[in-house]
């Protein structure tokens, strides 16, 4: 006999009885933040350069996130939640910008 449950793993995606997607885009933010925290001494490093720190970024951690992305029909919710930490990584490597004499 099977178990029912309301939402299981499949080859790396969260599937959710409903198919409801931000079941998976929770999912992929958090194994995202795990990504960017476990590099979170290499980003603090004054010794390794931005450029090296934002390609860290794009190649281990932006792609946790965006894993089986094309396939995503998003509410604006989870747009904006994607764009919240799209922004959030790149500020953190990048620190305060004065642009116009305004910070």
């Amino acid at each position: 006999m099977f178990k029912r449950v309301d939402n299981f793993k499949y080859l790396g995606t969260m599937v959710s009885k409903m198919n409801n997607r931000s079941v998976e885009v929770n999912a992929r933010l958090i194994m995202a933040n795990r990504a960017y925290y476990g590099l979170r001494n290499h980003m603090k490093s004054r010794i390794i350069s931005r450029n090296i720190k934002i390609l860290l970024y794009k190649t281990l951690i932006r792609p946790v996130l965006t894993y089986g992305a094309e396939t995503w029909v998003l509410s604006k919710q989870d747009e904006h939640r994607l764009s919240i930490f799209e922004r959030k990584i790149p500020r953190r490597i990048c620190g305060p910008v004065i642009d116009g004499g305004r910070w």
